[in-house]
């Protein structure tokens, strides 16, 4: 595969634990050259010396590690305009994973670059957003319009490139500072070696990348994502820390806490199944079940409760994993007894070094559980999520 693709290249905003740990391993199987686009320069100079990078994969399902290595890669800083540019231009397929509040950054540059695409072979090409929101997509759609004043060059975007979300749901834990200052390139990563993407928004041919592929409601699979995924890691990071734990995994060794995630995982894929029957079906749902029990219990992965709680008060957000989900279950009809005590643990989540669960204990001790949670959800205080929520807040 890699002879037959020779000379393909695939353009990669954001050469960090996704850039680096989950598309690059896609870009490089599927045989393309890779071009990171990145604005650490240490991290450009560094890439650009190796030429390559390691990548260590945790196989839960194998019980083992793969040591690969990455390379036919080049890096270019955000600031290389023209670099970037003719990168752009000819690239066969375009991905990004700089985080959202980072996309409006590479608009302009990725504007120019397709403004030079136009120009000369005016191929079709998709930019595939590995970010961590639903809206992602139209987010930098919007941004790079914006950098676009001609309506003809305009009207080429809107018709010849597809700026298309995807879901990703690999793991990439942070790397303790020792391994990272002997290492500086390593990435660590899960075995998940699936991209779900939203095929209605794609523009160009289907890149022959293994693992990746269309779904036709790509609103559905980003609810499984976030209510269902996104959640279930949570409640481990929210149930293991009142334990003492250090590591996601370590929950699962704790009778009670299996009972409360088990107990949420059933309500999230029960409330989605009777919000989305025309997305899922139960055997889909059971699958997505022994694949978060397996995964996320791999203790080789070494994944901290620290990383995976962080930001309390985001993760507790109206439309987020958690109260997002409840909210979900009981207008489905499903009442989410487990994850009102998940939301509730999240609620008590104190960690030093994350400012985030602090000013949430700040905001507990002021205005008590009721009214923190309304705070950082705009729900009412007397609205009977929040009530019930509260009542379980130890």
């Amino acid at each position: 595969m890699q002879a037959e693709q020779q000379g393909r290249t695939a353009v990669q905003f954001g050469a960090g634990n996704i850039g680096r740990g989950f598309m690059g391993q896609l870009f490089f199987e599927a045989g393309y050259q890779i071009v990171f686009v990145d604005a650490v320069a240490e991290l450009v100079d560094a890439l650009n010396a190796a030429g390559e990078y390691p990548l260590r994969v945790l196989d839960a399902e194998r019980g083992a590690e793969q040591n690969l290595v990455i390379s036919g890669i080049r890096a270019n800083h955000v600031s290389d305009h023209q670099v970037v540019h003719e990168a752009v231009a000819e690239a066969e397929v375009i991905a990004t994973a700089v985080g959202v509040k980072y996309l409006s950054d590479i608009a302009a540059t990725i504007a120019s670059g397709l403004r030079l695409r136009a120009q000369r072979s005016g191929a079709p090409v998709d930019v595939y957003l590995c970010e961590n929101l639903l809206g992602a997509a139209e987010q930098l759609r919007s941004a790079v319009a914006e950098c676009l004043p001609e309506p003809t060059v305009r009207q080429w975007v809107d018709e010849h490139v597809g700026f298309v979300g995807t879901s990703v749901a690999r793991m990439v834990p942070v790397l303790p500072p020792e391994v990272r200052a002997e290492q500086p390139l390593l990435v660590v990563a899960d075995g998940y070696h699936k991209l779900p993407y939203d095929g209605p928004a794609r523009r160009a041919p289907q890149p022959p990348i293994e693992g990746m592929y269309p779904v036709s409601d790509f609103a559905a699979e980003g609810e499984r994502k976030l209510f269902v995924y996104n959640m279930a890691h949570a409640a481990l990071a929210y149930l293991g820390a009142p334990l003492g734990y250090t590591w996601v995994h370590e929950t699962f060794g704790d009778e009670r806490a299996m009972a409360v995630f088990n107990g949420a995982l059933d309500e999230a894929c029960a409330g989605l199944l009777r919000a989305r029957p025309e997305a899922f079906t139960e055997a889909d749902l059971e699958e997505t079940k022994a694949d978060i029990r397996l995964r996320f219990a791999n203790g080789m992965l070494k994944d901290t409760i620290d990383r995976v709680g962080r930001d309390p008060i985001r993760k507790l957000g109206r439309n987020d994993r958690l109260i997002g989900c409840a909210l979900m279950c009981r207008e489905a009809g499903i009442e989410p007894d487990n994850i009102i005590e998940i939301c509730a643990a999240a609620l008590g989540y104190r960690r030093a070094g994350d400012p985030d669960a602090q000013r949430l204990g700040r905001l507990m001790d002021e205005r008590g559980a009721a009214g923190a949670l309304s705070e950082v959800t705009g729900l009412k205080a007397d609205h009977p999520l929040v009530e019930t929520v509260a009542r379980r807040c130890r």
